[in-house]
């Protein structure tokens, strides 16, 4: 039967005119990019009136809208892989996205180049990194200086002019406009900027189209394409899943569109690439897995369609024999009848038209239905690293928790948890592996049950003091961690985390107004009154905990619902902005004012000020406060100038208070550098963070100092350890950030410089990113160091120890899960995006820890020197 059906395609394919039925359908091929335009950006309110001549070719069917569905990750160097070579990138190009290597495999670009196509290309420099020996002509603009509007786009359009009109070698001319992600990057997708940007956009793409009819009219057939490589989400950002991220508008100008305006076609982004060589008459992409939609833009003969998708099918075909059993598959069932009918087709002599449909269907269910298993197979796994990698976070984990805990705490169930886990996890991969990803689910959910009781039976079997307190942090860590095998649970943590806080708070609560009533009825009255201040506290904290959760929406469901941030963003006037703004600063030099010693209290005060005036300013270029009358012209880049300036200040303010004071008393070595480390971190983090969101700074201080002094004498030394991790991932959420790579705050990298220089544009993304777990681990420690003055080596050596534990080991037990969740349908929107948020906080945290492990060790040495 496979032989029969082999001289089949055979006699098809020889049956077959393929030099007059796969010919070049244009001489012109001009691709516009728009950065981030995402479906509602031509579809919706906003569109329509920004961009009335693309809305007025789009209503009277001068251009064909398409909706393009894209795969995460939503970032620009995957994207551009997708468009030209019809692969689906693997999600190490997230981190590649900012060093891009030249592609190596086929694309649409190096068959155009082949046969004989001169191409140009104006914009993002991307392109020109990966395919640097393609373009006859180009100029590239570096795409990560995010605060430019203007320049990068005026960089592509002042080109035009000579490309429309003056040079007429070229085929192929690409543009990629970047000012629209940058302003949905600083200011978000409502911003009254978006509009003016689209209008500039529907202006140019007015004058291309009008130079389209030119030549179309002069028989130079000519095709323009309007597309967004990703989308925007609703906070701005991008590199997520949501649907605002993965829906963006394929349009075509200068086809022979017959659809419906009103009933557009859905297409997936690989697609492009076989289409594009199609219209081009060039070969398509060997690593091509997309379908052809070019019926959706010229109205072919049957002939000529029926062949471009039996070589579009036969193409993808080579690929999906690779995978096993692929005989059995109803894809594969469907392109053998797609075959037969097409060959009976062509053996009749009149050719009827009523067979046509059928081979048009079975070809297009076929080359669907391969597409989608290919998508889901193009992942390999190297299961021995994943097994040699488990076995040793768990070996550290079991070391460093011999460091951390007593014998008390039998060590023997904690290694009986950690290898029941490494346990469990080979035998999810080895016995009960599966493609059903319903069976794979329910297998997994057994698997947690199963750990879940051996942490109970641990707890339970533990003679520990103090269990209700301890056990109770240690075990809600642990069910946070294993929660996140559940991929709603990953995508909305933040609730996580405000519940645990929120239980926190309540129980210290109940256990205050306990104490109120027991000292009420023994007539203690200073205890009442402690108790009373302490029940005050806790109030304020629950209240606050309430208004700072709706400081920004995020997560995955909820992230559109109103926020906080959004209303002081929209407001009219900047009047609540500045309050925000004005009250964050104040409370930072309030703070540090009380913190300072004596004779340095009033030179804080002059520095923390002039800073304080530099951020304002900064916000204040920006046009997110109120305007100081009669203040110069500025983009902000002076006054961030002499904010470096006062860090530097700062610096040696430090060193001559350390030399001054080390000659007296060389033990509050570690206290002095610890207080100028917490120091530099808040100014760091103080002129990244966004105007509405330096206001959790001085909020994350408070609530961590009112929490120490609320349990500092109750509870051991290792239960503040999750109290303020906990406080660190609740801010963490506050500031709006997520599980999601979309809402990393890109606009923060660029603050202290303009240009792109990846490892400072890097370190400041991180600085922001994780500026609240890293403050609550200095704060934690500085706090420590202040009620310990005495043995403040141990204490702080021991607070590292078991900070870096805890740390670890969600990554240890999240590794495993997501090893389970490998065939999940999310693993790579959901699962992957949260292992690397894990993995880069976790290296965060141990190397903020190392640098304070190193100054416990110089202090150790300047002590040895004394004696």
């Amino acid at each position: 039967m496979v032989d029969n059906f082999f001289l089949i395609a055979l006699h098809v394919y020889s049956r077959i005119k393929t030099n007059t039925l796969y010919q070049p359908m244009v001489k012109k091929l001009i691709i516009m990019v728009i950065d981030a335009l995402r479906w509602d950006f031509i579809t919706g309110s906003v569109g329509k009136v920004a961009m009335h001549v693309t809305s007025s070719l789009l209503a009277n069917s001068s251009a064909c809208l398409l909706q393009a569905k894209v795969q995460p990750p939503t970032v620009t160097m995957p994207r551009i892989k997708a468009i030209t070579t019809g692969t689906i990138p693997n999600f190490i190009d997230v981190a590649l996205n900012f060093g891009s290597k030249p592609i190596s495999s086929d694309s649409v670009l190096y068959q155009a180049k082949q046969a004989g196509y001169k191409s140009v290309f104006y914009g993002d420099d991307t392109w020109v990194t990966l395919f640097p020996s393609i373009f006859d002509r180009y100029d590239g603009t570096t795409s990560f200086v995010v605060t430019d509007f203007t320049e990068v786009d005026n960089n592509v359009t002042r080109h035009l002019g000579k490309e429309l009109y003056s040079n007429n070698d070229w085929s192929v001319m690409i543009l990629h406009y970047l000012g629209l992600d940058h302003i949905g990057h600083v200011h978000g997708p409502f911003s009254s900027l978006i509009k003016t940007k689209l209008k500039e956009m529907d202006g140019i793409i007015a004058r291309i189209q009008s130079k389209v009819q030119e030549w179309n009219r002069n028989n130079d057939s000519t095709l323009f394409i309007i597309c967004g490589d990703h989308g925007m989400k609703d906070s701005g950002g991008h590199g997520g899943s949501t649907t605002s991220e993965t829906l963006v508008p394929f349009i075509a100008i200068g086809g022979e569109c017959l659809q419906n305006p009103n009933n557009f076609r859905e297409i997936s982004q690989v697609d492009i690439a076989s289409t594009l060589s199609v219209i081009l008459g060039i070969p398509i992409p060997f690593s091509n897995i997309g379908t052809v939609f070019v019926d959706s833009i010229y109205d072919l003969p049957i002939a000529k369609r029926l062949f471009i998708l039996y070589y579009n099918a036969k193409q993808v075909l080579t690929h999906f024999q690779q995978l096993v059993d692929y005989k059995s598959q109803y894809a594969y069932q469907k392109y053998l009848e797609a075959i037969k009918l097409h060959n009976a087709w062509l053996n009749t002599k009149d050719h009827p038209n009523d067979m046509t449909d059928d081979i048009v269907s079975s070809y297009q269910t076929a080359l669907k239905g391969m597409k989608e298993m290919l998508i889901n197979s193009a992942v390999k796994y190297d299961f021995q690293l994943i097994t040699v990698a488990i076995f040793f976070l768990s070996h550290i984990i079991y070391i460093l928790m011999g460091k951390v805990f007593s014998q008390s705490v039998s060590l023997k169930n904690l290694t009986f948890f950690i290898v029941s886990n490494i346990l469990s996890w080979i035998l999810v991969n080895y016995f009960w592996s599966c493609e059903d990803i319903s069976l794979l689910q329910s297998k997994s959910s057994i698997t947690i049950v199963i750990v879940s009781c051996i942490i109970i039976v641990s707890i339970i079997n533990s003679k520990t003091e103090n269990w209700i307190g301890k056990w109770l942090l240690v075990f809600g860590a642990l069910v946070h961690t294993i929660s996140l095998g559940g991929s709603s649970f990953v995508e909305e943590e933040h609730q996580t985390w405000y519940f645990y806080w929120a239980t926190i708070l309540v129980l210290l609560l109940y256990n205050s107004i306990t104490k109120f009533f027991l000292h009420l009825r023994s007539h203690k009255n200073y205890q009442q009154y402690v108790q009373a201040q302490i029940c005050i506290k806790l109030l304020l904290l629950l209240i606050g905990h309430r208004i700072l959760r709706k400081l920004n929406s995020t997560g995955d469901k909820y992230a559109h619902l109103p926020d906080i941030a959004g209303f002081l963003i929209e407001e009219e006037t900047t009047l609540g902005m500045t309050i925000v703004l004005i009250t964050g600063l104040a409370l930072l030099i309030w703070i540090d004012f009380i913190h300072e010693d004596k004779k340095y209290k009033q030179q804080s005060l002059i520095l923390n000020s002039i800073a304080s005036t530099c951020i304002y300013l900064r916000h204040m270029c920006n046009n997110n406060v109120i305007k100081i009358p009669f203040y110069p012209q500025s983009r902000g880049t002076y006054e961030v100038q002499i904010y470096l300036f006062l860090l530097a200040i700062n610096t040696l303010n430090y060193v001559y208070r350390l030399a001054v004071t080390i000659r007296y008393n060389r033990i509050i070595f570690l206290r002095i550098t610890l207080h100028f480390i917490v120091r530099m971190w808040i100014m760091i983090t103080a002129i990244l963070h966004q105007p509405h969101n330096l206001i959790l700074l001085p909020f994350e201080i408070i609530f961590s100092s009112v929490i120490r002094e609320i349990v500092k004498s109750d509870v051991a030394q290792d239960i503040n350890t999750f109290l303020y991790a906990w406080i660190g991932n609740m801010f963490y959420f506050y500031q709006g950030n997520s599980n999601s790579l979309a809402t990393i705050d890109v606009a923060a990298g660029y603050v202290v410089i303009q240009s792109y220089m990846p490892f400072i544009n890097g370190s400041m993304l991180l600085t922001i990113t994780y500026s609240a777990p890293v403050l609550a681990y200095l704060l934690f420690v500085y706090h420590a160091i202040l009620q310990h003055p005495y043995d403040t080596q141990e204490i702080v050596s021991q607070i590292s120890k078991t900070y870096v534990t805890w740390r670890l080991l969600p990554v240890a037990i999240y590794t495993i899960i997501i090893s389970i969740q490998r065939h999940h349908l999310f693993v790579w929107s959901v699962f992957s995006p949260k292992l690397l948020y894990e993995a880069v906080h976790s290296s965060i945290i141990c190397f903020v820890t190392f640098i304070v492990l190193i100054l416990i060790t110089l202090q150790r040495t300047i002590n040895d020197c004394k004696r």
